[in-house]
């Protein structure tokens, strides 16, 4: 069983995120940072599937993230769409990256490729 870590901020909630509860997997959410860093610390998660509210705030704790665990697989999802934020976006080496509105298919197969090649060559 995979562990799935889901750092999902109440106002960017969306319903393809709990599909992933369904897949036999352990899934923790957290909605705020000091839960994420609490669980990235005591869970371990295999993978973390991230919804960027504001890539000015989210952008320093993600570089940190890559830090402590380079090899953790990250999924990115939202934020701008700009280039100078997608160039942001990708020095972060996220294993994937998405954009809203997203088919509950596309994040599951992003899930299910990320476990299988298993930890980042970050």
């Amino acid at each position: 069983m995979s562990r799935i870590l889901i750092h999902e901020p109440p106002e960017c909630h969306d319903d393809c995120l709990t599909l992933l509860a369904g897949k036999g997997d352990e899934v923790i959410v957290c909605q705020d940072r000091e839960s994420l860093v609490g669980a990235l610390a005591d869970r371990r998660p295999d993978i973390l599937v991230y919804v960027i509210r504001d890539l000015t705030d989210d952008y320093g704790l993600l570089r940190d993230l890559r830090r402590v665990a380079p090899m953790l697989p990250i999924i990115l999802l939202g934020g701008p769409n700009d280039l100078a934020s997608r160039r942001n976006i990708q020095e972060l080496k996220p294993t994937y990256y998405g954009v809203f509105p997203l088919e509950a298919s596309e994040l599951s197969d992003a899930v299910r490729g990320a476990l299988h090649r298993g930890p980042s060559r970050a």
